[in-house]
């Protein structure tokens, strides 16, 4: 395919935009309701009160992640009504919906639709392992199938992010049977492959198991891969990374 992206996540707006990277998203926003990380009784940042980083490529804020709360958000049109204007208020390139937290996908959508309408970014992250790849053993397999499937049909994300590790990454074993499995499988529901993205954590990360996730974005042709907590990357591997995909910045 060629013309790979790589791009990542950082929860502390202190961290400048790396070079060669062509999306940065902050967050995590898990607080939903009051848009704010953290948590409602005890709130962090909010995208509504902070600029997004100066750098090359697009900075969005990450709505969902690890721990977000409540379930079935966005709720209201209000809600998503504040997405948008926090978005395009806060001079920010876009919302990156991290779902970890069954969210409510109609809605979803719909705030995605709003905000390409403002002409501002859009993408789906979401746990790309067993479950994904299993959906018939389990309703949250099922769930997240039909939510990329739903997603992909409305034409709704710039990017569907494949989330394949845990705290740490994978075991070898793991990743062979789910990480190819999991890209075919996005793509197969729908995903044009240059949409597809797959990310890692530099936790556990090695020269092996880097090698093989590249691998997968080239033979794959899919669009790129993403680094959750860029900032705790090596050095060299984000050197073999930007290699491999023929980055040069």
């Amino acid at each position: 395919m060629g013309d790979y992206i790589i791009g990542g996540w950082s929860q502390n707006t202190s961290e400048s935009v790396p070079a060669g990277f062509s999306y940065t998203m902050y967050g995590m926003i898990t607080n939903l309701e009051g848009l704010t990380s953290g948590t409602p009784e005890s709130p962090g940042w909010s995208p509504a009160e902070k600029r997004p980083p100066k750098g090359g490529g697009k900075v969005l804020w990450t709505y969902g992640g690890g721990g977000c709360t409540p379930g079935a958000m966005p709720g209201t049109p209000d809600q998503i009504g504040k997405i948008v204007a926090v978005t395009e208020e806060g001079g920010w390139a876009g919302v990156d919906f991290d779902d970890e937290c069954h969210m409510d996908m109609e809605n979803v959508i719909t705030a995605m639709q709003a905000l390409k309408e403002k002409s501002l970014g859009t993408s789906y992250t979401f746990l790309a392992g067993w479950d994904y790849n299993n959906p018939s053993a389990s309703a949250h397999g099922q769930a997240i199938n039909e939510a990329v499937q739903a997603v992909a049909k409305a034409g709704a994300a710039d990017r569907q992010i494949l989330m394949c590790y845990a705290a740490a990454m994978w075991s070898m074993s793991d990743i062979e049977a789910n990480v190819g499995p999991a890209i075919t499988r996005t793509i197969d529901n729908g995903v044009p492959p240059g949409q597809v993205i797959l990310a890692l954590t530099p936790a556990g990360l090695t020269s092996e198991n880097l090698n093989y996730f590249l691998s997968q974005v080239t033979e794959k042709g899919i669009g790129g891969l993403f680094i959750w907590n860029y900032p705790a990357l090596n050095a060299d591997d984000l050197e073999t990374i930007k290699g491999k995909l023929g980055i040069s910045a």
